[in-house]
């Protein structure tokens, strides 16, 4: 077994809630001691960090995890599935967030592990993206303290697709700006971030299509985990996905466009250039024309003895010129 995905080195932190509608227990345990489960409670145990594959060890022992269910915890790279074997569930999906300081679009894998009333989740970092969840432990009348595991569930995915709408809004805004920086002045880096929101939405949609497969599973699988008034909000998580689908299909279109805009621009700018330098090159033609033949150097050309020839081949090239200008001008050529 072993860990494949971004270095991390923060040590695993691990938190057990126990609760009930009248019972709510919170606190920080250690893999390197058994923690058994409350007795007649719900078990939520957060693991934050699986980099630590002897911490991920103990816990899978602890808990009769089968060791290929502990490989696929590790691989942070693995495709989102769901495997129901009767007695236990194991469920692994993506949720994607915006980096603080780059904004760049990073995803992260969490693992879901259920067996009986103990749901133990599996992230790779310490943030506190449930805090809003338990928060809602707090209060004994919420729906989380009524229900079972399998409600727990469905909220901690909800907080996980959650995060696609707020990089997929991210994302068009910044098609919309990259629109009319484009309108003003097209530049090469801006092809750039065109490629770019064509791969963060490529690697979206890897991540969101198993996620639909699987809530489908959920919902047509005779899973006897989830009860028919569970049901009901994964067929709420299974809109929310069809949604970031069509989200993702309106940014991919939208980039589509800016690449065939960006093309056009880039055309009518080198177009206007060409047009502006054949215009000149014509202007100049004429001119060098009249100064080649009086550059030649044949001893009898008598324009060459007038006085004021200098200056009436001078008049000659300047009226040209101008009246060049001047019917390019008029047919509206600059």
């Amino acid at each position: 077994m072993d860990y494949v995905g971004p270095s991390m080195d923060k040590p695993v932190l691990i938190e057990r809630i126990s609760y009930d509608q009248e019972n709510l227990i919170i606190e920080t345990i250690s893999h390197k001691q058994p923690f058994p489960v409350k007795e007649n409670l719900i078990n939520f145990i957060l693991v934050h960090g699986v980099h630590d594959v002897e911490a991920v060890r103990a816990i899978s022992e602890e808990f009769d995890i089968h060791p290929l269910i502990r490989d696929d915890i590790v691989n942070t790279l693995h495709r989102p599935k769901l495997d129901w074997d009767g007695r236990h569930l194991f469920l692994t999906m993506k949720t994607c967030f915006l980096e603080n300081e780059s904004r760049d679009m990073v995803f992260e894998q969490a693992s879901f592990f259920i067996s009986g009333d103990t749901l133990i989740c599996f992230r790779q970092n310490r943030d506190d993206i449930f805090g809003k969840i338990k928060k809602r432990l707090e209060n004994r009348e919420s729906r989380i303290r009524k229900l079972g595991v399998d409600y727990l569930l469905y909220v901690l995915m909800d907080v996980l697709i959650d995060n696609y709408f707020s990089v997929l809004e991210k994302m068009g805004v910044d098609q919309d700006e990259l629109q009319e920086e484009m309108i003003e002045q097209p530049a090469q880096e801006q092809l750039e971030r065109i490629f770019q929101i064509r791969r963060d939405s490529s690697a979206l949609r890897q991540a969101i299509w198993p996620l639909r497969e699987i809530l489908n599973s959920i919902q047509n699988r005779e899973i006897s985990l989830f009860g028919a008034e569970t049901r009901v909000f994964f067929k709420d998580l299974q809109d929310h996905c069809l949604q970031i689908m069509d989200n993702l299909e309106m940014i991919r279109e939208m980039n589509t466009t800016l690449h065939e805009i960006y093309l056009s621009l880039i055309s009518h700018r080198m177009n206007t250039v060409m047009k502006l330098l054949t215009m000149i090159a014509t202007i100049f033609i004429p001119l060098t024309f009249i100064a080649g033949v009086y550059g030649m150097n044949f001893e009898f050309m008598p324009e060459l003895t007038w006085k004021s020839g200098y200056f009436l081949c001078l008049g000659l090239m300047a009226a040209i010129g101008l009246g060049l200008a001047g019917f390019f001008k008029y047919k509206n050529w600059f």
